[in-house]
């Protein structure tokens, strides 16, 4: 047979789960409080109350039921988000093999930052960037950028034929 202290305690842990998951995603204890207690039918002030241990609170059997499903249903959604995320990183992993293995110069098509890297190139690769505040002869001794990879020393030094 379980107490209603006992009941408290196995409720408690799930919940302050539940308003740590929620406070992560709001930003705010205070709107977390609210966010888990709208599923279970509660108040903001009751789900701060249960977490605080005050004595004029009671945590019932359907509100038990309650924060136990909603514990599960919040797992089950992280549990399928790590899940797709770790898919999104296997097929990464794939695509980054197959281009070592082929050679290939250029980066997997599935790359996530594929297109944001060529919306955000410079353009004119040649030039450095420079503050356009900066004073006029800053710019004018600003070291030159190699353009391509293989104008730099050290490329050329490893692939000449000899």
């Amino acid at each position: 047979m379980i107490t209603a202290e006992q009941a408290l305690e196995r409720a408690r842990s799930p919940l302050a789960a539940l308003v740590a998951e929620r406070e992560r995603s709001a930003g705010s204890r205070m709107r977390a409080y609210g966010l888990v207690g709208a599923p279970l039918g509660r108040s903001a002030t009751w789900v701060r109350k249960v977490l605080g241990r005050a004595p004029d609170v009671t945590v019932g059997l359907h509100d038990a039921l309650n924060i136990a499903t909603l514990y599960a249903r919040v797992c089950a959604r992280i549990e399928a988000a790590a899940d797709k995320v770790e898919a999104g990183n296997n097929a990464l992993r794939e695509d980054l093999h197959a281009a070592l293995l082929s050679g290939a110069a250029a980066p997997p098509s599935r790359a996530p930052g594929a297109a944001h890297a060529e919306a955000s190139a410079p353009r004119r690769p040649g030039r450095p960037s420079v503050p356009a505040l900066a004073p006029a002869h800053a710019r004018s001794r600003a070291p030159r950028v190699p353009a391509d990879l293989t104008d730099l020393p050290l490329w050329q030094a490893a692939h000449q034929e000899e």
